[in-house]
């Protein structure tokens, strides 16, 4: 299968157009929104909190998965991307016209947030309507990709607006609320085929049913296991990419951005290389994926050279994005229709939960033992884990009943 089969079907090519100029405007505003309450504040505290208060509704997103596996989730995802649109606008008009208060940006973030929690899980479960079976670990595929061409286009232009401009964060947070347009038309020319819905009982019942069928699911239940793992141990090394600029490197700012951009690079490569893989997915892949993250930050944390360490980013990011993409595919793919929005919702917790949780413990080691030290014991931690499943599933390939059953 090519990298780029996917977007042959309409319905997707639609979405996927749609996201990226959306995902453009999100990571604009991500920039901007720190540079604004840094100007606003002059405060480190402040400037981190805001990024903790946009992450933190993702602790409801399991919550968001009961209703997409409970309702109809093209309308979900017009509800969620309507309410970012009318946030982001009005952020952008209180800070054109100077009104933009602590509170009022902190209130606003935070309802970014929520919509995000209920969004997320919904995008994820809406993909595989789009395309047929063959095509889905595509699809899911070129999603990563268009989410990390979008991390990497989004900063660069924002950096060029909020640094020649008075108002550069005004207009990146209008230009941010223009974008969920694109999205929203696709989704009106979307027409998908009904799924089935969860059965009309309590929202607690549905999320404990949720919860037991993912523990149960061996195969699942592995594939959130290395996710959480990836993101606690490996993904906190862009936390610690400035000290590796300036201490390591013995470099600045310049240096840190270009080691971001080639950790975006890497991560486009990654999501490609899994659409190419196709249904050819499998735990041994993904276990060795997880196997090339660890060697690949082990070698990161070993050397001085700063060209050494541009490559090893490309790798790094080609490596992480292709282990985030395969196991969100794996799951995607044996995953019970009635129950895709409740498991990937818990993916979507233990992805988004432990990287902030990792980074912010990442943050406290390496300032008592460094950043190589800090970063090889995270490369070990995640190179051994995939090898442990590389040998739980020994002999296995993608689609074996005998991996799905569960409780084992």
């Amino acid at each position: 299968m090519g990298s780029f089969d996917s977007l042959r079907y309409r319905n997707y090519r639609l979405m996927w157009t749609g996201a990226v100029l959306s995902n453009i405007g999100t990571w604009m505003q991500a920039i901007a929104l720190s540079w604004f309450v840094f100007l606003l504040t002059r405060s480190a505290f402040w400037v981190s909190f805001v990024t903790f208060i946009n992450f933190f509704p993702t602790v409801i997103s399991p919550l968001g998965g009961v209703y997409t596996d409970r309702l109809d989730r093209r309308r979900i995802l017009v509800w969620t991307q309507s309410v970012m649109m009318v946030d982001a606008a009005v952020l952008a008009v209180l800070a054109w016209t100077g009104h933009a208060s602590l509170f009022a940006v902190m209130a606003l973030t935070f309802g970014q947030g929520l919509a995000f929690a209920f969004n997320s899980p919904t995008w994820m479960a809406f993909v595989p309507s789009l395309v047929p079976p063959e095509a889905l670990v595509n699809a899911i595929a070129l999603n990563s990709a268009q989410f990390s061409l979008a991390r990497v286009i989004g900063p660069a232009i924002a950096g060029v607006l909020i640094g020649v401009w008075t108002k550069g964060a005004a207009v990146v947070f209008a230009i941010n609320a223009l974008s969920f347009v694109a999205v929203l038309v696709a989704l009106t020319k979307i027409r998908t085929a009904p799924v089935p819905r969860a059965p009309e009982r309590r929202v607690r019942d549905l999320l404990i049913g949720g919860i037991t069928y993912t523990w149960a699911n061996r195969r699942i239940r592995s594939m959130i296991g290395a996710i959480a793992i990836t993101s606690f141990f490996a993904a906190p090394v862009t936390a610690l990419l400035p000290i590796y600029a300036a201490r390591v490197f013995g470099r600045g700012a310049g240096a840190y951005g270009s080691l971001f951009a080639m950790m975006g690079l890497g991560s486009v490569i990654g999501a490609l290389a899994v659409g190419r893989v196709g249904n050819r997915l499998s735990p041994s892949i993904i276990a060795g994926a997880l196997v090339g993250v660890g060697v690949v930050l082990g070698l990161f944390a070993s050397i001085h050279s700063y060209v050494a360490g541009m490559v090893l980013m490309v790798l790094y990011g080609a490596t992480y994005l292709f282990a985030v993409a395969a196991t969100n595919s794996d799951i995607q793919i044996h995953v019970d229709e009635g129950m895709r929005g409740r498991v990937l919702s818990i993916y979507l917790l233990a992805f988004g939960a432990f990287f902030p949780l990792g980074s912010l413990v990442a943050g406290a080691v390496a300032q008592s033992v460094g950043v190589a030290t800090t970063t090889a014991v995270g490369a070990v931690v995640c190179a051994l884990w995939g090898l442990q499943l590389l040998v739980r599933f020994r002999g296995g390939i993608a689609g074996q009943p005998a991996l799905l059953e569960p409780g084992s």
